[in-house]
């Protein structure tokens, strides 16, 4: 189990974060580039599952590959198979967000609590929890800091018009 010390829960929530900003980056490409949209699709494809979009726009082919790619880099890097599968972690936890969203009716600009700010460090934290690679309090302090610092940082983004929603 890796120990929590502040070295290890820097990387582990940098890694974490790092990867979010990096998805979060696509949106704002493709904000402000609509050509880029030619480009990308969603992960679904448009299949829809009881009249709502299975995932949604959001998650999509080029944020998967965006995803692969940090990992295979960070894995030759860290030559550490567990930080090198967070990118695709919080890709999943991004993907089970929308799932979940689109199950309870909301549309992708809609905000709905827990889901918006955390998924991704939720879907890690419980995953690392399961394989012992991380106790439960190194996951509870990487969550509780994301819900705390993952609004601020959608409001300042929002500020810099980064964003459409300051959610």
């Amino acid at each position: 189990m890796l120990p929590l010390t502040t070295i290890n829960f820097l990387l582990y929530f940098s890694l974490a974060w790092a990867t979010n900003i990096c998805l979060n980056f696509l949106y704002v490409i493709k904000r402000y580039s609509p050509k880029t949209l030619n480009f990308d699709m969603p992960i679904d494809g448009g299949l829809k599952y009881k009249g709502d979009r299975l995932i949604g726009e959001s998650t999509t082919i080029i944020g998967l590959i965006l995803c692969l790619i940090i990992s295979i880099i960070l894995y030759f890097i860290t030559s550490n198979f567990m930080w090198g599968i967070i990118p695709l972690l919080v890709y999943v936890g991004h993907l089970l967000g929308s799932f979940i969203k689109r199950r309870m009716h909301k549309k992708g600009g809609e905000f709905v609590p827990f889901i918006d700010h955390g998924d991704y460090m939720v879907t890690t934290g419980f995953v690392f929890v399961l394989l012992n690679y991380i106790s439960i309090n190194f996951a509870l302090l990487s969550i509780t800091l994301t819900y705390i610092l993952h609004p601020i940082a959608c409001f300042i983004a929002f500020k810099f018009k980064l964003r459409e929603n300051p959610y």
